[in-house]
């Protein structure tokens, strides 16, 4: 029975792991891009226009609803409730992996991401996943609305981040299994 122990105190550790934002990750610096789009609040955020210099959204990557291919999902991300319809997913990270394996839907075909930092700032969490083959990169900023004994709720913003910046897209989800 003490193997069973041992194996539930590490999937426990990988799923808290997953959930919270490592405290050795660097923190993004005030001025750049990626900071003023993790000040943005989730409500509204998807009026916001770029700043002039930045190119048009419909020249850039689009982030759209995907099928995940596979079940061991832990967190799960899509566009905030429309008339109490949530969206296909945006944002996945698996069960499996310290730091777990992510993916989005990009253009509609479901694209693999690694975790490259999980910081907070200002009381929002900071994820930021890459694809170094894409090469794409998004930041995912979230606060937590909701706990339960083995789940998360969240709601925040998505965008890409590199290799252009994306539309902020409003988004809620959970953690957990």
């Amino acid at each position: 029975m003490k193997p069973f122990y041992a194996l539930f105190a590490l999937t426990l550790a990988a799923s808290a792991a997953a959930c919270k934002p490592s405290p050795q990750a660097e923190s993004v610096s005030a001025g750049t891009p990626e900071a003023a789009a993790s000040h943005s609040p989730a409500v509204g955020a998807a009026t916001q226009t770029p700043p002039a210099g930045e190119p048009d959204t419909a020249d850039t990557l689009a982030l759209t609803p995907f099928e995940p291919t596979t079940v061991e999902i832990y967190c799960r991300f899509q566009r905030q409730a429309e008339n109490g319809e949530l969206g296909g997913a945006l944002f996945i990270t698996e069960i499996a992996g310290v730091p777990a394996p992510a993916a989005i839907g990009l253009d509609g075909q479901a694209v693999g991401l690694e975790e490259v930092s999980k910081t907070e700032q200002e009381g929002a969490a900071i994820w930021t996943y890459r694809n170094a083959e894409r090469p794409v990169e998004v930041q995912l900023t979230l606060t937590e609305t909701d706990e339960g004994f083995e789940y998360r709720a969240y709601e925040g913003t998505i965008r890409i981040v590199d290799p252009v910046q994306g539309e902020i897209i409003p988004i809620e989800g959970t953690c957990g299994v």
